[in-house]
C-alpha cells in the first residue's frame, strides 16, 4: 500500500466512498468505488502494476474501460476514448492502457482498485 504510481497526472475531483450532494446536504450520492481525476486533455491512463488485461468493456457514462488483473487484485480504468491494449495482453507498470476521453466538456479518468470482489480506497494504495 502507498507505493503504486498514479494512473495519470491530475487532481482528485471525486474521492472513494459515500458522499452527500454539495447543495442538498441530506441527499446521498451513489457510493464511489474509486477515484476520479481531472486530467489534461488527451492524457494517457497507465497501468499502476504489472498484470494481465482481463477485459475491455463499455459502460454508459464511463465509455471504454480496461480491467487489469494482478493476482487477486484488479484495477479498472474508465472514461477512455481509446484503448491501447487487448484482453489477454500482459501489461507492465507504467504502460499506457488508453487515452482519456472528453465527456461533457470534462477530461476525467475514473480509477478503481479491487481485492477480489471488495473495492479498495485507491488513494491508500497510490503514492
Amino acid at each position: 500500500k502507498g507505493r503504486l504510481p498514479w494512473p495519470a497526472e491530475g487532481t482528485v475531483v471525486d474521492s472513494y466512498g459515500q458522499h452527500y450532494h454539495p447543495v442538498y446536504k441530506n441527499v446521498k450520492l451513489p457510493f464511489n468505488n474509486g477515484v476520479t481525476l481531472a486530467v489534461p486533455r488527451g492524457a494517457q491512463a497507465r497501468a499502476v502494476f504489472d498484470g494481465t488485461v482481463a477485459q475491455i468493456v463499455v459502460i454508459p457514462g464511463y465509455n471504454q474501460c480496461v480491467l487489469v488483473q494482478h493476482g487477486s487484485y484488479f484495477t479498472f480504468y474508465c472514461k477512455l476514448k481509446s484503448v491501447s491494449v487487448k484482453a489477454g495482453e500482459k501489461v507492465r507498470t507504467g504502460q499506457v492502457v488508453g487515452t482519456v476521453d472528453t465527456i461533457s466538456g470534462e477530461d476525467q479518468l475514473h480509477f478503481q482498485l479491487w481485492k477480489e470482489r471488495t473495492p479498495q480506497d485507491p488513494e491508500k494504495w497510490l503514492k
